[in-house]
Formats: C-alpha cells, sequence, structure tokens
C-alpha cells in the first residue's frame, strides 16, 4: 500500500475534486465512506441530478471547514509560504491485490489517521475528515488540520514515516503485496503529469527516468562536478552547477532543451530529485578516492575487480570481520559496472535492462554513500574505463563480455543474498531479478559460442543461498500534486 500525502489551503476545492469527475472524467461513484464522526455514508451529498457527479456538496464542505473558520483561517494560500492547513491522504493498493470492501478501505483510513497521529482513535476533540472513494484500488483521506474542542491548528509529528509503518501492518493483515520499508532507496517516481506529458509527446519513458539514467552514466565517466557537467553536457543535456561565492559546487541541475514548461522554459531537475544518491555531494563522495586509472583493457581489468568483490561480500558474509570491506559500498559500484556495459555492441538490451533492475539494490539507506574500499574503488575505475572502451568496442570483444557478465551474475547473486539477510527483501528481489536476466543473456550467448557461460570463468561459484525476497513494488510515500 503506497501513501501519499499533500497538504493545501482550500478544503472545499477538495471535496468538488474527490466527488467530481476528476481529470478525464476517471473517477467512478465517488462515495464517503468513513468521516470523523462516526457517521460515514451518512455524510455521503444528496443527489442533485441524473449526473453521476451531480451532488449537493456544501452541507458536507461547511461541515468539513467549520473548525477552520472557528479558527479564522483562510482559503488562500499564506503569504509567508506555509503549508497549508488541509491535508490530503491516498492510499493505494497494487494492481494485483483483492479488491477491498468500503468497511474495509474506512478500517484502513481510521488506521492511517491514528497511526499518523492525525486523528487518534478515542479523541472526540480531534480535526474533522472524511475518507473518499472513487476507485477499486485507492481513497482519498481529507483532513483539516484544526481542533474542534480549542480551534487550533495543529500539525502532525512525523506523519510520513509513520504512515509508511502502518501501511506495512495493513499489508500483512489484510493479505495485500507487501511494500518496502521507508529507508530512502527508491527513486522518486514521476509524477502523473510527467507521465502524461512522455505519452503526448510520444516517448517511451518520463524525462525524469531518463534523466536519472544519463546522470548515472555521466557520474561513472567523471572524476569531479567539472567533468560530470561536461560529460552530460556531450550527451546532448542542458547541465549547470550551482556554486557558492566561495566558487565551491554546491549542487547541479539537468534538463532536456526540448522539455519546457507551459512558458516555454527547460524543465530542470536537481539531482536529489530524481534518486537520493544523485546529489551532488553523494556523487563527490562517490568520486573521492576513484580517480585513478585501471589499465587500457578494462574488460580484463573489471574481470578481476569483480572476481575480488566477490569474494569481498562472501568473505563479509561468512566471516563477519569487522575489517571486511562494507558489501553495500560494493553493491553500489557494482551498478556502475552494469552501467557501463549498456548498449555494449551486441549485447541488445540485456545490460540496460539489468542495470535498470539492480539500481535499485544498489541504492543505499536514505543514499549516504559511506567510506570506500578498494574492491569499491577498483569497481569504480575499471567502470570508468569500461564506458570509454565501449565508445570504440566493436562485437569482437564479445567473449571478453561474456565471461564478465558470468562473474556479474556471482557477484550480483552474493550481494541478493547479503540483502535478504539484512532483511531488506525488496531490494535482494531486485538483485536477483537484475542476476536472472544476466544469467539468461550469458547463457544464451555462451551456448551459442560453444559451450556454457560457467565454462568462461572457472572462478564461477553458485550461492547456495539464494534470496527470497518480497516482490518489488515502488513507492514508499511521496508527496504528489494536490
Amino acid at each position: 500500500m503506497i501513501t501519499k500525502v499533500v497538504h493545501g489551503w482550500r478544503p472545499g476545492g477538495l471535496i468538488v475534486y474527490l466527488m467530481g469527475p476528476g481529470k478525464a472524467e476517471e473517477h467512478r461513484n465517488p462515495r464517503v465512506i468513513a468521516s470523523w464522526d462516526g457517521r460515514d455514508a451518512g455524510w455521503q451529498p444528496m443527489r442533485t441530478g441524473p449526473g453521476e457527479w451531480d451532488f449537493e456538496l456544501g452541507p458536507l464542505i461547511r461541515a468539513l471547514r467549520a473548525p477552520a473558520v472557528a479558527a479564522g483561517l483562510p482559503e488562500d494560500a499564506d503569504e509567508a509560504g506555509k503549508r497549508g492547513y488541509v491535508w490530503h491522504c491516498s492510499a493505494r493498493v497494487a494492481a494485483g491485490d483483492r479488491v477491498l470492501s468500503d468497511a474495509e478501505w474506512a478500517g484502513v483510513a481510521r488506521e492511517l489517521l491514528d497511526a499518523a497521529g492525525i486523528a487518534e482513535r478515542g479523541d472526540a476533540g480531534g480535526p474533522r475528515w472524511v475518507a473518499i472513494r472513487h476507485a477499486d484500488d485507492h481513497i482519498h483521506i481529507a483532513v483539516v488540520l484544526v481542533r474542534q474542542d480549542t480551534a487550533r491548528r495543529f500539525w502532525p509529528h512525523r506523519d510520513f514515516p509513520r504512515l509508511r509503518e502502518a501501511a506495512r501492518r495493513i499489508e500483512r493483515r489484510l493479505g495485500l503485496t507487501i511494500t518496502a520499508a521507508g529507508d530512502g532507496t527508491a527513486a522518486r517516481a514521476p509524477s502523473r503529469g510527467e507521465i502524461e506529458k512522455a505519452r503526448r509527446r510520444g516517448r517511451g519513458e518520463p524525462v525524469r527516468v531518463e534523466l536519472a539514467r544519463a546522470v548515472r552514466e555521466a557520474a561513472v565517466l567523471a572524476h569531479d562536478a567539472d567533468s560530470f557537467i561536461a560529460a552530460l553536457r556531450e550527451a546532448g543535456y542542458l547541465a549547470q552547477l550551482r556554486r557558492a561565492p566561495s566558487g565551491d559546487a554546491l549542487g547541479y541541475t539537468v534538463g532536456r532543451a526540448d522539455d519546457v514548461s507551459a512558458s516555454g522554459v527547460p524543465v530542470r531537475y536537481s539531482g536529489s530529485k530524481l534518486a537520493p544518491d544523485l546529489s551532488l555531494p553523494r556523487l563527490m563522495q562517490r568520486w573521492a578516492g576513484a580517480e585513478g586509472e585501471p589499465g587500457r583493457d578494462g574488460l580484463a581489468v573489471a574481470l578481476r575487480q569483480v572476481q575480488g568483490a566477490r569474494r569481498s561480500v562472501t568473505a563479509s558474509r561468512t566471516h563477519r570481520r569487522r575489517d571486511a570491506e562494507d558489501p553495500g559500498q560494493i553493491g553500489h559500484a557494482t551498478a556502475d559496472v552494469l552501467t557501463a556495459l549498456r548498449g555494449w555492441p551486441g549485447t541488445g538490451t540485456a545490460m540496460g535492462e539489468a542495470a535498470d533492475l539492480f539500481d535499485r539494490a544498489a541504492r543505499p539507506p536514505r543514499g549516504r554513500v559511506g567510506r570506500a574500499g578498494s574492491s569499491s574503488l577498483g569497481l569504480r575505475r575499471a567502470a570508468r574505463q569500461l564506458i570509454r572502451q565501449r565508445r570504440v568496442a566493436g562485437e569482437g570483444d564479445l567473449s571478453a563480455v561474456i565471461a564478465l557478465a558470468v562473474a556479474l551474475v556471482a557477484l550480483v547473486r552474493e550481494i541478493a543474498t547479503w540483502q535478504h539477510e539484512r532483511g531488506r527483501g525488496h531490494q535482494s528481489a531486485a538483485a536477483s531479478a537484475s542476476a536472472d536476466l544476466i544469467e539468461r543473456w550469458s547463457a544464451g550467448m555462451a551456448g551459442g559460442r560453444g559451450g556454457p557461460g560457467t565454462a568462461l570463468m572457472p572462478d564461477h561459484v553458485p550461492v547456495t543461498a539464494q534470496p527470497h525476497g518480497d516482490p518489488v513494488v515502488a513507492r514508499a510515500s511521496s508527496r504528489p500534486r494536490e
């Protein structure tokens, strides 16, 4: 169950939208299923005509707004830029989940509000709220953040993480798809507007997704902020550093020249808006210590580094030595190698798809890239050389690519097991899916060249403790537009 929260100022406007046709008449049979006073469906507005959205909304809006009126709160944005007092939460189940009844959704709404500290059970003086349903897979909860007993405006504390924890409890109780914990590893999902914009322009994916991929490739190729911006510009993107008065780089923005706003201005994204580990400070941590060159033959160097990294992860898992290199950092650097193999001549789309799958598994919790060890630094240097070599490579290098792919399968499966042992089911499942894809490609290619993929690399050792993570489900709580 995915929960999303946004703040606004106009409770009436929100109710009109939720009980109306939506932006494309997608709201079907809109109805009130729960309310602050237990009347629930008793607050369903009376019909004023034959249409599906012909309702007399005045009584519901006036009742919901009453505490805000008593508190003297406006319905327009505060000039000081404060958050609005209307708390709007949507809760959505996965596509394959069963359809919940109105009564079940009403219980979900109450549990989410209680857990988030918005409207606690048994608190008769709490805020007024309603839950509205107009689809099988989700509901909307509208709350006016003003107490009824004191007419005082209030703000919930840590409502986003508390909602995430409550949603996971609800999933287990109702037998729904288990979503990821709120550990900051999920990339920020494209908004509905971005998805529709891509569809209108005939693009296969939203610009945000394309830019995240381009930034990852530029980050592998670069060794500092200036070379990173140069790599993005060389690839045809708009990229600019944001500097402090001292001249130090503080951040960056990236965009496409043909992706513009309604006013014709190019839309730009900061790194942190693309993924937690793509902000400039995180990238600079990644580049620290990885400036050296690995040699001319990137494939051979990468093979040795991947084999050594797999042994390091195994040692950390089995021996649990305090001085062992952090497998999380090795996993993050492994993503660089997969990124470098994307689009290698003769590989088709397999390596790019594997890199996309592994991206979630590689991202560290909260985007924190810690101190790198010899294995992760070696992987990053090898990845940089692989990208350079890829530009002039031909299919004659394919045997070496297959050998590297088989080595990567062993490393990625070891990382998947390590993630599984730490209870990171979604990251483990993402790594396993990536390994499966690489293995199918390498086995097929090696079979066509006279032998199984494992014959190319004696160092390959099957991982016996295969992870069985939960299905990969994105995304954790985020803040969509109202």
